[in-house]
């Protein structure tokens, strides 16, 4: 006979098989909970990572747009004559070369607005752009240094450009897809910036020390643009954080359209082109045979051009000759645009403000003596009546703690001395900072902007985002 098992063992062992099995559903349980995290987890990485991959080429995809559209509408010395699609094509070969297993190809690309601006052109009209605003277009969202440009005064908003690109994966067929990228052009006059310092000359001058600005130099809202040198080894006014480490030197993209208002727009300011073109218009102004005046000047008064070289110039409103030295009364002149010449460094120019008001116009002196002599002038009276100052190598002086309204433009070679209270725009384009020896309060002034926006040369302005689809 067998021997009976007691109760007890028996419910016992009953006991331990049930926890085993417990245990064992719970382990599997608590492994395929974790190979699914791990799953989840890389599939989550793989996700951010492609996510990443597809914000960086989207991105660069844009900036590519956008260097494409300022390499053909930049206001610089030398624009490229490539079409757009060329220009972005070239672009792209760059960020995706042949025989790579992505490709991003071009598909659609309109062509860019004209930017006319005078003298070479009339420029479209030009409002003071909203923030928030369906009509006008507001700027909110392009960017803060497209905004912080744009609002400083009128813009004409050039519309919106989109481009339409394929990209493709021989890797990995199933991400293949479409980049959208949307262009807003906005041209901005330069005077619309109060102040606009310093610069990198295509001559290689490098400024020796950072630009000392005494104390009430800046009024309040004052807008100032300072781009240098980005290297921090060669210039002490660089800024650091935007060195980019590579020869020839150059900014990050970002940071374009800071420069193209500066070392691209006043390189070409200074450009024997807008010098001529401008002196060729107020020679159009000084012919009296002139029966078909251009569209820029409908009624274009006699006299415009005075020549300390010639012995024969012709009488020019608001300008009184004598000897090697004239006066120009801001309130008497009728030309658009007044150029006075002294390629021998011999003339004296004396400017008197006007207390009235008046239409805007140009001054240019160009004096292309280079170390033969510098032009003296010498502002006196305080001015009412906005006025673009253009002043190439001469020795200005400021007499009597004039008021002035207007736009002010010293080339490199000239230098300032004086005290006065600027309303406007004022810039210099030089090695050395004139605030040593000038004294000068810049005050932002909505009204003097308005006045010489349908005058100044304009710079593009350019913001690109890129959608995926």
């Amino acid at each position: 006979m067998s021997r009976p098992t007691p109760t007890g063992f028996r419910d016992n062992r009953g006991m331990v098989a049930a926890a085993v099995l417990l245990f064992s559903v719970v382990a599997v349980m608590i492994l395929l909970a974790n190979f699914n995290l791990n799953y989840a987890v890389g599939e989550s990485g793989d996700a951010f990572d492609s996510f990443n991959s597809q914000t960086v080429e989207k991105n660069g995809v844009a900036q590519i747009v956008k260097e494409s559209i300022l390499a053909v509408r930049e206001t610089a010395t030398a624009d490229s004559a490539n079409a757009i699609s060329t220009e972005i094509q070239n672009r792209l070969s760059g960020m995706f070369p042949s025989g790579q297993p992505i490709s991003v190809t071009l598909v659609a690309a309109p062509g860019v607005p004209a930017n006319p601006f005078f003298p070479f052109g009339v420029p479209a009209t030009a409002v003071q752009p909203a923030y928030f605003s369906s009509s006008p277009r507001g700027v909110a969202g392009m960017g803060n240094l497209f905004t912080s440009l744009a609002v400083q005064g009128p813009t004409t908003d050039l519309g919106r450009l989109t481009y339409s690109f394929t990209r493709a994966s021989t890797a990995a067929p199933n991400e293949n897809w479409t980049y959208v990228v949307n262009a807003d052009l906005f041209a901005v006059p330069l005077t619309n910036v109060d102040v606009v310092a310093y610069g990198l000359p295509a001559t290689g001058m490098i400024p020796t020390q950072a630009p000392t600005v005494p104390v009430g130099t800046f009024g309040t809202g004052v807008s100032t643009l300072v781009v240098t040198s980005n290297d921090p080894g060669n210039d002490p006014t660089a800024y650091p954080d935007l060195y980019a480490g590579v020869t020839p030197e150059k900014l990050p993209y970002q940071f374009r359209n800071a420069v193209s208002f500066s070392w691209n727009a006043y390189e070409f300011l200074w450009s024997t082109p807008y010098q001529n073109a401008l002196i060729s218009l107020a020679e159009a102004e000084a012919d009296p045979g002139n029966t078909a005046p251009t569209v820029l000047n409908p009624t274009p008064p006699t006299g415009a051009v005075y020549d300390f070289s010639s012995g024969n110039n012709p009488t020019i409103a608001g300008v009184i000759e004598a000897g090697n030295s004239i006066s120009i009364n801001c309130g008497a002149v009728q030309s658009q645009v007044i150029v006075v010449v002294d390629a021998e460094g011999i003339g004296a120019v004396t400017i008197t403000g006007s207390a009235g008001t008046g239409n805007p116009f140009i001054l240019l002196i160009r004096n292309t003596a280079g170390n033969l002599g510098k032009t003296a002038v010498t502002f006196t009276g305080s001015n009412n009546r906005p006025a673009i100052f253009y002043l190439e190598n001469s020795n200005v002086a400021f007499v009597g703690s004039p008021q002035i309204q207007g736009a002010l433009f010293l080339d490199p070679s000239t230098v300032a001395a004086g005290t006065v209270t600027w309303f406007g725009h004022f810039s210099f384009y030089a090695p050395a900072s004139p605030l040593g020896s000038l004294h000068i309060g810049i005050n932002d002034s909505a009204t003097v902007k308005a006045a010489l926006s349908s005058l100044a040369p304009r710079v593009l302005l350019v913001s690109t985002t890129a959608t995926r689809q």
